[in-house]
């Protein structure tokens, strides 16, 4: 008799103890995607590089980390790696526009709230106030340019540097000879607005980059999400950012 009263008292414990446990898996799941969310949202930025505008620096499909919080208290400083609003998808028509001030698609009408944001990854060149001049400054053999297919008569390929308030910036980060032909590769000459920054990538011969953005060129402060300091992924790349 006895023997059946422990195991009545047995079952019945069972049920209590599941629900006990299932509750403590409910508050770390809900603690971890509270943590999860204000990491994600308030402290870093992660983004995921397409395309190879920011080679070597950066590789295409690479993944990498950047700081919010750095932005949210510090300052951007020229040469900084940054994350930034570009623009909208829109979801309609797909087609991808750059941040304005009107706040709606250019080709249909329909609110940037209402479309997918785009984030690019790209180089601090240009602060606010800035004289930004990219000249062409010389000719390299057609061989020194290997990001991009280029045929050339003469062998020759032209190419350029970038001024800031009238002196020549250092870019040991470019991968190569950065092209300025007039044309394809236009030449730059403009004063960056306060409260804006002129951004630029890495791999100046593959980069749609603030050269090509036309009226609307510059990247606003409030847009400028992140400071890029680590890529994560592929491991073969991992390492800090410069």
């Amino acid at each position: 008799m006895q023997e059946e009263q422990d195991k009545k008292k047995s079952s019945r414990k069972k049920p209590q103890s599941f629900m006990g446990e299932l509750f403590e898996w409910v508050k770390i799941l809900l603690v971890a995607g509270i943590a999860a969310f204000i990491l994600n949202n308030y402290v870093i930025a992660n983004s995921t590089i397409p395309t190879g505008s920011m080679e070597n620096t950066i590789m295409a499909g690479s993944r990498v980390f950047g700081s919010r919080l750095h932005y949210r208290f510090g300052q951007v400083e020229r040469g900084d790696v940054a994350i930034f609003l570009y623009g909208y998808q829109c979801r309609n028509d797909h087609q991808i526009y750059r941040e304005n001030d009107k706040g709606v698609c250019p080709y249909d009408g329909r609110e940037d709230k209402r479309n997918q944001v785009i984030y690019y990854v790209k180089r601090v060149i240009g602060m606010p106030g800035d004289h930004v001049e990219v000249k062409k400054t010389g000719e390299v053999d057609a061989g020194m340019i290997k990001k991009l297919a280029v045929q050339s008569s003469s062998g020759k390929v032209p190419v350029g540097t970038v001024y800031i308030n009238g002196k020549a910036i250092t870019e040991s980060y470019l991968p190569e000879p950065m092209i300025v032909d007039g044309n394809q590769f236009p030449e730059v000459d403009v004063t960056v607005p306060e409260g804006c920054y002129f951004m630029m990538g890495d791999n100046r011969n593959n980069s749609a980059d603030a050269r090509f953005w036309g009226e609307n060129q510059f990247v606003k402060r409030e847009k400028m999400l992140a400071k890029v300091y680590i890529c994560y992924w592929p491991l073969n790349r991992a390492g800090f950012i410069h």
